[in-house]
């Protein structure tokens, strides 16, 4: 999900925090899918995608800080998504192989909604990537004042409701993805927004006010939620930028080198189990529909078990095609 750039030394937290998210996000869709209660960790995922969305423009932001981006260095990014897409999509039809047409496969490609959902992240990435990439032409002065501007239009679209007034007379498909688009783009510009934060001379200050004024207002005020499509709202961004300023301040973590290695191998798999995770246990339960009750009784077992189980498969797929398709799960 997000191409860290890995220099002399790793970022073990934010390995962590990409693993947490997986879980939550597993945990999200397993609920969903067995149509089972609502648990204490649910909440907490809808954190996930803002926050993926955050860290990738984040780690990403030595290319769009640049004047004049190559176009060759979007088309391999393009790429490395667009695969992916691909891929899954084809496995996702050939596990509901009756959803298989040209209108069906045209709207997966374009929205990533109609087998295997996880997959519109893919799409906002890339139709995000662009939109970046056209800022990079634009003086460097005027770029932090326009994400600041993305930002609050994006509010403001979000709290009029003109954003769900202008998609929800569209299909399902269009409405759920390119609605989100409007609602995710805001992450983007924050991710970018961090970026030259740290290199900021005052940047422990800023980051410890941003926490600390975040994680206040988080506490002490209710915002209103305005309607959208999973991710529109204060409250989110604002937790956001809670999670991400205060992984910040921790900095630099190591570990034993066992567990450094663990979590290094864990979180390279997460961007694999996010892709697969909801094909895979649709067709679980096909099998085992029994799944369901379990579920009801133990959310939180089959929460460890089934997650662990994909990161196993992206593992072992990994490693059983000698690893000339990890673009598809890495």
């Amino acid at each position: 999900m997000i191409n860290k750039n890995t220099g002399q030394s790793r970022n073990y937290i934010l390995d962590l925090l990409k693993i947490i998210l997986t879980f939550l996000v597993v945990n999200i869709h397993i609920r969903n899918i067995t149509r089972g209660k609502v648990n204490s960790l649910e909440p907490y995922g809808y954190y996930a995608v803002p926050l993926f969305i955050t860290l990738s423009f984040f780690l990403m932001n030595k290319y769009f800080s640049q004047i004049k981006l190559s176009f060759s260095v979007i088309l391999l990014r393009i790429k490395r998504l667009l695969l992916p897409l691909i891929f899954w999509s084809g496995v996702g039809f050939l596990l509901k192989p009756n959803l298989i047409n040209i209108r069906n496969i045209f709207l997966q490609l374009l929205t990533g909604k109609i087998v295997d959902t996880p997959l519109y992240y893919l799409n906002i990435l890339i139709f995000l990537t662009l939109i970046f990439w056209f800022i990079t032409y634009l003086p460097i002065k005027l770029r932090p004042s326009l994400h600041f501007m993305i930002i609050i239009a994006a509010f403001i679209l979000e709290y009029t409701g003109f954003n769900t007034r202008f998609f929800n007379p569209m299909g399902d498909e269009i409405r759920k993805s390119y609605g989100q688009i409007v609602e995710l783009i805001k992450y983007a510009s924050l991710g970018i927004l961090f970026a030259a934060l740290i290199n900021q001379s005052k940047k422990r200050l800023i980051l410890f006010s941003l926490a600390g004024s975040t994680l206040f207002l988080l506490i002490f005020f209710k915002f209103p939620q305005p309607w959208g499509y999973n991710y529109s709202g204060l409250k989110l961004f604002l937790g956001t930028i809670f999670v991400l300023s205060s992984i910040l301040l921790i900095g630099q973590v190591n570990f034993s080198e066992k567990i450094n290695k663990a979590i290094n191998i864990f979180a390279s798999y997460s961007f694999g189990v996010y892709l697969c995770h909801i094909i895979f246990l649709e067709a679980l339960l096909q099998i085992f529909p029994n799944v369901k009750t379990f579920n009801s009784s133990y959310p939180f077992i089959l929460l460890f078990i089934y997650t662990i189980s994909c990161y196993f498969f992206c593992f072992l797929f990994d490693h059983l095609t000698l690893k000339k398709l990890s673009y598809l799960v890495k």
